[in-house]
């Protein structure tokens, strides 16, 4: 496996190519999200709900993306005007791929269960009792925890890659700002779904 493809496979693969890609993993991965009863509620949020409907999961996604490439790619336009609407358009659209696969996590709603018994474990009328956890479930929670950071690190990865390719930036400046309009990004997005999506 040429690893290089997972972190940045913009370089290697035309435009057209990417854009199938990517519309294909944002249906797909909101079909995964229907299935695992996980909301993307954010560009880099996953949360499992109850009674998620398919129509939401699939406007969630469609927010993070345009979110991303709306802002990105008049950042991008600024650092180079000869950044093109597509290329940012499939690095949105491709960096979100890790998150769909955080949702993968909870197959077999172990997840949801581990963390309802977690839940449950705590005594909230009286928090000086121990809370009582079954190894397992902490188990499970600690290890898709690891997991989940693992592919938020890796989505950033793909993103900076996939916008670097994007604008041909090489400027320390703009990571920095990169940074800033990512958190920006973050927040806008979480703002939007749970204005017009809940």
């Amino acid at each position: 496996m040429n690893w290089k493809v997972l972190f940045n496979p913009f370089e290697k693969y035309s435009e057209k190519t990417l854009l199938i890609f990517g519309i294909s993993a944002t249906l797909l991965g909101s079909l995964v999200g229907y299935l695992m009863r996980a909301r993307f509620d954010g560009i880099i949020d996953m949360h499992l709900v109850q009674g998620a409907r398919f129509q939401n999961i699939l406007l969630d996604n469609l927010i993070n993306t345009l979110v991303l490439f709306i802002l990105f790619f008049a950042f991008g336009k600024i650092i180079n005007p000869k950044t093109r609407a597509i290329d940012m358009l499939n690095v949105s659209m491709i960096c979100r791929i890790p998150m769909y696969l955080v949702a993968l996590g909870n197959i077999g709603g172990y997840l949801e269960r581990a963390t309802q018994n977690i839940i449950e474990g705590i005594d909230l009328k009286n928090m000086q009792n121990i809370p009582q956890f079954e190894l397992l479930d902490l188990l499970v929670i600690l290890i898709f925890s690891i997991l989940s950071i693992g592919f938020l690190i890796w989505m950033i990865v793909l993103f900076w890659k996939g916008f670097k390719t994007a604008t041909n930036t090489k400027r320390t400046r703009d990571i920095i700002l990169f940074i800033i309009l990512f958190i920006v990004a973050e927040v806008l997005s979480k703002y939007l779904i749970g204005t017009f999506n809940f």
